[in-house]
């Protein structure tokens, strides 16, 4: 079960995807429950991909919710048949396990039979880690070092109801010197309003191609919520700002690990900001080579494998 309004974006329903493609892979069954929305664009081709189609939740079966208001958890299932997300350390009921991926512990007032906290328990799809085996990333590019201009990918989820997206991205679409060292691609989710018309920049929605378009980056500047992880699995330096309430508290520690720099909330920070961030990093293609090497350290990618077998753990002990 995922949440699926446009205010909640789309990384609920894009973690609950990869489980059911984890799950998948080990030859369970999946139904798929979207709460206050419905599937479109990639997430449907997605879904469509698994065999997943929407519909209510059968009896019986473990309840996997991932909610951004995670009291609506309690009650949907028995609590040793209930496996919750809580990324805000809000859950106040029990469950049979907790997952709290965004942060090293899970400090909620609820109790869980297990708690899995921490970077390892990220749920990515499986073309992620697929594009990381493929081999290490190439070295930084320094702009002094080719005539090509670095390539800069900027996205803040999945509907950014805030329009963080033009509030940061005219800052990068300039006319000066800084300018002519990079190119700005804008990614907005299937949720953004339309149209989206940014001068200097090109603006791509909803692409079905994210994985590739990330790893090719120079460098990102992504919400903190999950294409961060997506981001850092692939080894790519990034900068983060918040854009949205739930992404203040867990920013800033996956900064503190050396995988990201953060600026702050996208809402109020001063787009000049980012674009200093941007000269600065793409000036010292050792540190963006640090954060990368960092990144891809502490999100490997296989969050998703470790829920799955979590979860049929679960469904052993039932029998």
């Amino acid at each position: 079960m995922a949440a699926g309004a446009a205010r909640d974006g789309g990384g609920h329903i894009s973690r609950m995807l990869a489980l059911g493609e984890a799950l998948r892979d080990r030859r369970t069954a999946v139904s798929l429950s979207i709460v206050g929305g419905r599937l479109g664009g990639d997430a449907a081709r997605r879904a469509t991909k698994l065999g997943l189609s929407e519909g209510p939740i059968p009896d019986g079966v473990v309840v996997v919710a991932d909610l951004p208001r995670v009291g609506d958890a309690i009650g949907l299932a028995p609590w040793e048949r209930l496996v919750v997300f809580d990324d805000a350390n809000a859950f106040a009921g029990e469950a049979a396990i907790v997952v709290q991926p965004s942060l090293p512990s899970w400090t909620g007032p609820g109790s869980g039979g297990r708690v899995l906290a921490g970077y390892d328990y990220v749920p990515l799809a499986r073309r992620y880690r697929e594009i990381r085996g493929q081999g290490p990333a190439a070295p930084a590019r320094a702009t002094s070092e080719t005539g090509n201009p670095l390539q800069i990918l900027l996205s803040f989820g999945g509907s950014d109801p805030d329009l963080v997206t033009e509030r940061i991205a005219p800052s990068l679409a300039g006319t000066g010197d800084d300018r002519a060292a990079w190119s700005v691609v804008a990614l907005v989710g299937a949720g953004h309003r339309e149209p989206v018309e940014i001068p200097g920049i090109a603006v791509v929605r909803d692409p079905p191609d994210l994985p590739e378009r990330l790893v090719a980056a120079d460098l990102v500047i992504l919400g903190a919520g999950t294409m961060k992880f997506e981001a850092a699995c692939l080894r790519r330096p990034a900068i983060l700002v918040a854009a949205a309430d739930d992404q203040l508290p867990v920013g800033p520690p996956f900064a503190a690990t050396g995988a990201a720099m953060w600026l702050g909330d996208g809402r109020s920070v001063e787009p000049a900001w980012v674009r200093d961030a941007v000269v600065q990093l793409l000036s010292q293609p050792t540190r963006r080579d640090a954060m990368a090497a960092r990144a891809g350290e502490i999100v490997d990618g296989r969050g998703a494998e470790r829920l799955a077998d979590a979860i049929l753990g679960i469904s052993a002990d039932l029998l």
